[in-house]
């Protein structure tokens, strides 16, 4: 039933290069109509003023006008530049769902570097309802609530009239909007103005739309007021946001819909993570410990590995930020649980790239609950754990990713030797430090490289003091 539906929480990968960056040039682009005139800011300003939307055709709308009814909406409210491609974007019949949409991303992706868009709007018509999807060039990490991944899709009747319209421009502005680089304050303002016209949308559900596909509508609303928390909203989107995610989960179950509702869980663990981090707030915390176990419950490890594993990572994690808030050691020793069982399935031959990741986060979580206790054997196992992971975070290949784990084995190394003494513990440490600081300096992470330079200052002058001792 799960299978793969963890997949869909993704974006099918980061873009080699962002169009976004790029002037804007007039279409020329075969395929590619223009709809808007874009009076919302000058069209063909040297930066990239505008969000530039891309609207396919809609597979299965057999009257054929849905695209250009859905282009037509977008371009009324004025707030980005909308074109229009009389392509349906389909997805591919093989494999399992996350596989097609995967490979559907993947043309939209060279749509969109054709067109130099942002957005991509496209979708499906079922059931008499427009099913749309959001693909972004540039997504916004998973990391952040209100993460549009390739699972999430807006139900709307195909009419596109009264409070919808405003649903979704809303949508279209949260999918774009968190990781565009022109006019981010009048996105957000154009926004707020959005979220206001939906509330009767949210505070009764309308009859067209059923149980799941309402849950589904709910959940994206949800991405939405999380988006606007970055974009300028105040503290309560968020709260917005996870309202938006409870009252969807009482539209859908893991037994009628297991798309949406595991979706839709992800979602509220998410925003709950954050807002308990925010706040050092255990209780959130725990809550969004208990959306993430609530999905890996459903799981099997043998018909799910990837999905049971995945799962399990995010549980680790969210375990980790409680041990950090509330002190207690017992939430590192229960999250390093998670990650031995993730470490099942992620393997270095199979997936080294995961496996890494993987690897690192556990240390870290190691490295916290070692610098609690007495003995030395989890920092010992901290140590191997990042060493491990460097096997395959190379520095010519993954700078960043390779500092990023290098600082933090010079940092375990360091708690370490000041236990046991050890130089070799230290020379390593300070090894690790001055690479960190070096590619920190050369991206441009300058507040990182000052940061560990500090720490490398105590490893140097601890390390002197036991050399001359």
């Amino acid at each position: 039933m799960f299978k793969g539906i963890l997949g869909l929480f993704f974006a099918s990968g980061q873009p080699k290069s962002s169009s976004r960056n790029r002037k804007r040039k007039r279409n020329k682009n075969k395929g590619t109509e223009r709809v808007s005139g874009a009076s919302f800011a000058p069209a063909d300003s040297d930066g990239p003023g505008l969000p530039k939307i891309l609207v396919a055709d809609v597979t299965g709308d057999t009257a054929g006008d849905a695209g250009a009814r859905i282009a037509t909406c977008l371009d009324g409210f004025q707030s980005y530049e909308v074109f229009r491609t009389k392509r349906p974007l389909k997805m591919g019949g093989k494999g399992i769902l996350v596989d097609q949409l995967i490979a559907a991303a993947a043309e939209g992706r060279a749509w969109m570097t054709e067109a130099e868009a942002d957005l991509l709007v496209w979708g499906r018509m079922t059931n008499g309802l427009l099913e749309l999807r959001f693909l972004a060039m540039v997504p916004l990490s998973d990391t952040y609530p209100g993460a549009f991944g390739l699972g999430d899709v807006l139900a709307l009747p195909s009419g596109l009239d009264g409070d919808y319209t405003s649903a979704l421009h809303a949508i279209v502005l949260s999918a774009v909007g968190p990781t565009f680089k022109g006019m981010r304050t009048r996105v957000g303002s154009e926004l707020e103005k959005a979220l206001a016209q939906i509330k009767p949308l949210v505070q009764e559900k309308p009859p067209e739309l059923s149980g799941t596909y309402y849950g589904a509508f709910l959940s994206c609303l949800g991405n939405a007021f999380a988006a606007h928390a970055l974009l300028g909203g105040t503290a309560k989107r968020l709260d917005q946001a996870v309202s938006c995610y409870k009252l969807a989960l009482t539209h859908t179950s893991s037994e009628v819909d297991p798309v949406v509702w595991s979706i839709t869980q992800n979602h509220l663990g998410k925003a709950l993570r954050v807002k308990g981090e925010r706040a050092k707030d255990v209780d959130m915390l725990k809550e969004s410990s208990q959306a993430y176990k609530m999905i890996a419950d459903q799981l099997s490890r043998i018909e799910h590995p990837f999905d049971w594993a995945l799962a399990n990572i995010n549980l680790g994690m969210v375990l980790y930020r409680l041990g950090m808030v509330s002190g207690r050691g017992s939430y590192f020793q229960e999250a390093a649980k998670y990650f031995d069982e993730a470490l099942t399935i992620y393997t270095k031959e199979g997936t080294p790239g995961k496996w890494a990741e993987v690897c690192n986060q556990y240390g870290v979580v190691l490295l916290a609950l070692g610098e609690q206790v007495n003995g030395n054997v989890t920092l010992e196992i901290a140590v191997k754990k990042f060493r491990a992971s460097l096997h395959v975070r190379k520095k010519e290949v993954v700078p960043v990713l390779w500092a990023q784990t290098a600082n933090n084995l010079g940092a375990a190394c360091f708690s370490l030797a000041k236990r046991n003494s050890e130089l070799a513990l230290l020379r390593e440490a300070s090894s690790c430090f001055e690479g960190a600081i070096e590619i920190y300096k050369k991206s441009g992470a300058g507040k990182k490289a000052d940061l560990i330079s500090n720490n490398l200052a105590r490893v140097q002058r601890l390390l002197a003091s036991r050399e001359g001792a």
